[in-house]
């Protein structure tokens, strides 16, 4: 079996020469993720496997990433370093997978720092503006100035435990004060990866000076990496953490709202969907505080929901950059009347985005809401300022871009092509789809929680 590993790896450097290589490794990696799900002793190496909370992540990394190679055809069209990106892409897949599919601490820790650098030679090498390079500096030095106390961390919970994998994650802390001091440096590069507020500023600069791909990746994937690392080593502290708990709600609240203030006031339309993911974020990390299993169905439900609708909101800004060559909202205005049938799209993404109904987005802050209430019911006037000022942004950037007099420099657009109402469309098939199988993820968490 690594043989097989190492075999896969070596094919990837082929993949700089011949692109069908990079098509074949990534039917491979799609394949074994499925294999996980139905028989986990088929495809296993010793420090590979995976469960319910993982299996769902993987889908969701392979399925973005599918629409990413279907987004960048114009790549290909104009041979712009066409099969040097679909090495990057190939390459961040492979390091998601095997990050989300570790089965201890220290190789999560690898290949979760690992995910850095494609990221970042995506955002430097294919970035729009002289700025990618400033982003790529932001993005690296927050997030390895995070990490090392978690490096730390790891090495002191493999000393306690005598080994690093997961289900050795369970000790009994209840009454220790210093316990909250080690738990906020476990998850402190969690929280700069959600980003949570006041360590979230190089989250809008990295979206803005990103190319539509590296955009869809972040808000698709890699922010989920800071959810899932959380999810894990919080069941390690078993909820033993009661004054951090409430430092953690409140910064999910108070920095949510703040950031839904922000949005308010952007000009740069990929600043604004940007920012708008801080906010979600927000709400998740208010939910995951008060630990519990409610608070991890809702958390994943929303990882996965905020992770299409995002994506689909990032691709359809870059809709808009690709036909007018600026990502300004004072001009791109008028659409309805240029690119009326984009406007359809634009409206569903905006209203998921806000949590309106026959979306997944629903189930998740319904969720998310009921858990920080039964915290404090005081949350209560934070939450509806939550929601007022969510839809009240979402409601400007639909307007803002649909209505209104179009530019006059804007000569005439063409619509929608056939390939980008498709991606659009299977962003949105598993949103409208899956709260459907509510009842089904909800029976395979509530297995997992019971292991």
């Amino acid at each position: 079996m690594l043989k097989f590993f190492f075999g896969i790896l070596g094919l990837i450097f082929i993949s700089f020469s011949y692109e069908f290589i990079s098509y074949f490794i990534y039917l491979v990696f799609l394949g074994l993720g499925w294999l996980f799900m139905y028989n986990r002793n088929l495809v296993r190496l010793s420090f590979l496997g995976s469960d319910t909370l993982s299996w769902f992540i993987i889908i969701l990394t392979f399925w973005i990433i599918t629409l990413i190679l279907l987004a960048r055809h114009g790549y290909k069209v104009r041979n712009f370093f066409y099969q040097k990106f679909c090495f990057v892409l190939i390459l961040i897949l492979i390091l998601l997978f095997l990050t989300f599919s570790s089965l201890d601490l220290l190789s999560f820790y690898i290949f979760f720092e690992g995910s850095l650098i494609p990221i970042y030679l995506l955002i430097v090498g294919w970035g729009y503006q002289p700025e990618r390079l400033q982003a790529g500096i932001y993005l690296l030095l927050y997030t390895i100035f995070a990490s090392l106390p978690l490096l730390i961390s790891i090495f002191f919970i493999g000393n306690i435990l005598g080994g690093f994998r997961f289900n050795l994650l369970n000790l009994d802390f209840t009454g220790r004060i210093w316990v909250n001091f080690w738990f906020f440096f476990s998850i402190f590069a969690f929280l700069v990866k959600l980003p949570a507020f006041y360590v979230h500023l190089w989250l809008p600069k990295a979206h803005v000076e990103a190319p539509v791909a590296g955009s869809m990746i972040l808000a698709g994937v890699l922010l989920k990496l800071g959810c899932y690392g959380i999810m894990r080593l919080i069941g390690f502290f078993q909820g033993q953490v009661p004054f951090l708990i409430r430092i953690l709600v409140s910064l999910g609240l108070l920095g949510g709202l703040a950031v839904r203030l922000i949005c308010l006031r952007q000009v740069d339309l990929k600043s604004l969907i940007a920012y708008s993911s801080v906010r979600h974020i927000g709400l998740v990390l208010g939910g995951l505080g008060r630990w519990g299993l409610w608070g991890y169905r809702s958390c994943l439900y929303t990882c996965i929901a905020h992770g299409l609708c995002s994506s689909g909101l990032f691709f359809l800004s870059g809709v808009i950059y690709e036909r007018t060559g600026s990502r300004r909202i004072l001009i791109n205005k008028g659409m309805l009347e240029i690119i009326p049938r984009m406007a359809f799209w634009w409206f569903i993404y905006c209203i998921g985005n806000i949590a309106a109904p026959v979306v997944l987005n629903l189930v998740g802050e319904l969720g998310l809401l009921g858990r920080i209430l039964r915290f404090r019911f005081f949350s209560l006037t934070l939450l509806m300022l939550f929601s007022f000022i969510g839809a009240c942004y979402r409601l400007y950037l639909f307007s803002s871009i649909q209505h209104g007099m179009y530019y006059s420099g804007l000569r005439s657009l063409f619509d929608g092509l056939i390939r980008e109402y498709l991606i659009l469309f299977l962003h949105f098939f598993p949103l409208f789809f899956l709260i459907l199988e509510v009842d089904f993820i909800r029976y395979c968490l509530n297995s997992l929680m019971k292991i």
